[in-house]
């Protein structure tokens, strides 16, 4: 059974839209999964673990996340609950995003921006069959959908120009472990959304 896609989001947007059965309606569209990007408060252990992600509430109910310290940065997949008129995200999964954190920053501005277009409205889960499933082809194939420890060769590249500034061809090559066919379909794909650019023919940066 498919689930529902996990949206990225700024923590603010969460924490400045209304919760209603376990949706957060956000420009009148309602999604039931969020991906946020923030910094850890408030940790508080006793059945579940729960903490604080830039002001969102986040609950562990099944205590995966251990091992996180006050002042992590997070990067958080979860659902969206509702209790007793408190609003939290649920934790599904997460990743510690510790270095490096401006660029992470940058890089989920970057995301939000370009897939904000395909938020779709999960009106009602009985719409879909398990009330699981989002029938939106579009958002399956650019959004993530489940979590995964791998960053997309996409996302290598975008973070490699990112760290370095400026790089070359050349230098990607040598940095990259894919064929340079698919570098470059990458590249030109980058350019064409507009995230990075030639200042001058083989060198690349962020737009």
């Amino acid at each position: 059974m498919a689930r529902w896609t996990a949206y990225k989001i700024y923590p603010e947007e969460f924490l400045n839209n209304e919760v209603n059965e376990k949706a957060l309606i956000i420009d009148g569209k309602r999604i039931h999964r969020v991906r946020l990007l923030g910094k850890v408060k408030n940790i508080a252990i006793s059945t579940i673990i729960s903490f604080e992600l830039d002001g969102v509430v986040i609950k562990d109910f099944e205590k995966k996340a251990e091992d996180i310290e006050e002042g992590d940065f997070l990067d958080v997949i979860g659902r969206v609950g509702e209790y007793d008129g408190s609003k939290y995200v649920a934790l599904e999964v997460y990743k510690k995003r510790n270095d490096n954190k401006e660029k992470w920053k940058k890089l989920r501005a970057l995301e939000i921006e370009k897939t904000r277009k395909y938020m779709e409205d999960e009106e009602s889960a009985s719409q879909y069959e398990g009330g699981e499933k989002s029938d939106n082809p579009m958002a399956d194939e650019v959004l993530e959908d489940i979590y995964s420890e791998e960053e997309s060769p996409k996302d290598k590249i975008l973070n490699i120009i990112n760290e370095n500034d400026e790089i070359t061809y050349e230098e990607l090559v040598e940095k990259l472990n894919i064929d340079e066919k698919e570098l470059d379909d990458i590249l030109r794909e980058l350019i064409d959304d507009g995230e990075i650019y030639e200042p001058k023919t083989g060198t690349y940066r962020i737009l």
